[in-house]
């Protein structure tokens, strides 16, 4: 388990390089703000593509085998992107990275975890895997910014930090090739059976539910509001005058929050239901980036910043970890989980594709740290669609459910 965490979040660490290192990027290799989102677009694009095939691919080999592909893969992309290349270069090893993170890899580690616990731990399982997931992430956050401040330039400082991520990736991928078992069985649910559903007709039950498209709307949402905290350390540097050291050091801040965000609200969720929880992360979310947007740098201390990062940080980790158990909560069927997720994956993570898009479009286009104010707004909005959607759902599951207690009688 101790490998597969590693390898959940090691291999992410490259391809959202910029979460940290936004300026460093562009200094390095010479990127605009947009040119940078375009890198993260690209990525986006690829691994949505690749969500539902990643499934087929981890149904039919070892996970083992995939997981140690990906892994030394992506650091191999990185060994290359430390070379400095030019802009087609960081073009080809994001779409590789699109690739190699999804395709051979996100299915074949949920795939790991299932087969690592038993049929009545798999909450724990996930939990063990969400959690440790934040504090590898913390932790190399951490150490990368260590790296990148004991450095004398820029540029070997961020090259310092790519090469860390490299190393983890790489050394995640022999852990699991030791580490996981190669007699990994496909799930029983995938095997051909008189009874089992046949792909359209499943895909056919999941879109007519409403409450797969609000669940759809919700975490939409969250991810969306998630990648707005990507901006805190470039907002920092440019709004506030600080160093390119304290950006990563504030980026390490924001990740070390999300174990305990992760924890708290699956403890809350379980005793007040999923869907109040992720009403008040909402509720949170609106209020931080509402005073992100309207209170100007210039005049905002601080120690108010770390107030709105802390705030923002712990609502969105806190949606990460509990918005999926509102499947359970909204009664979708055992057998159409799969296709669910797919279906909610496939949308609901497109903000990948566009969000860096237009955070580097409204930076470049504004003046001073106008462009990241105006995002900030565009955030609130998200949140309070969050707010309304869940509100929604609930009212549709409670629905949902009277109707089925009375066919019942």
């Amino acid at each position: 388990m101790g490998s597969l965490i590693l390898a959940g979040e090691s291999i992410y660490m490259l391809p959202y390089l910029r979460k940290s290192f936004q300026t460093s990027m562009e200094a390095t290799f010479g990127l605009s703000s947009f040119e940078v989102g375009t890198l993260n677009a690209l990525f986006g694009i690829l691994a949505l593509v690749c969500y539902l095939p990643g499934g087929w691919l981890a149904d039919r080999f070892s996970a083992r085998r995939l997981l140690t592909l990906s892994l030394i893969g992506t650091g191999a992309g990185g060994l290359y992107m430390a070379t400095v290349p030019g802009y087609a270069g960081l073009l080809a090893v994001h779409a590789f990275w699109g690739v190699f993170s999804i395709l051979t890899f996100w299915a074949a580690l949920i795939k790991a975890v299932r087969l690592w616990s038993g049929p009545h731990e798999q909450g724990r399982a996930f939990g063990i895997l969400d959690g440790g997931r934040g504090l590898v992430g913390a932790g190399l956050g951490s150490v990368a910014a260590v790296c990148f401040s004991l450095s004398t330039t820029v540029q070997t400082g961020l090259v310092a930090v790519i090469l860390v991520y490299s190393a983890a990736s790489i050394l995640a991928g022999v852990a699991i090739w030791f580490a996981v078992p190669d007699d990994h069985e496909t799930f029983s649910e995938h095997r051909a059976g008189h009874d089992r559903l046949h792909v359209l007709d499943a895909i056919g039950q999941t879109v007519r539910r409403p409450e797969v498209w609000l669940i759809t709307v919700v975490i939409f949402c969250a991810y969306f509001s998630f990648l707005g905290t990507y901006e805190f350390p470039a907002y920092a540097e440019r709004g506030f005058d600080r160093s390119k050291e304290f950006g990563a050091w504030l980026g390490a801040f924001r990740d070390w929050l999300r174990p305990a965000a992760a924890v708290v609200a699956g403890i809350i969720a379980d005793r007040v239901a999923a869907s109040r929880a992720i009403r008040a992360t909402f509720v949170v979310l609106v209020l931080s980036y509402a005073s992100l947007s309207l209170v100007p740098a210039a005049h905002s201390p601080i120690a108010l910043l770390w107030v709105q990062v802390t705030a923002t940080a712990l609502a969105v980790f806190a949606l990460r970890g509990i918005y999926f158990a509102l499947l359970e909560e909204s009664g979708i069927p055992m057998h159409l989980t799969g296709i669910a997720v797919g279906t909610i994956s496939m949308i609901a993570y497109t903000p990948d594709i566009f969000a860096p898009l237009l955070a580097g479009w409204l930076v470049d286009s504004s003046s001073g740290v106008l462009g990241y104010r105006r995002y900030f707004g565009v955030l609130a909005l998200i949140a309070v669609t969050g707010f309304v959607a869940t509100i929604l759902l609930t009212a549709v599951t409670k629905r949902v459910f009277r109707k089925r207690d009375s066919e019942a009688l």
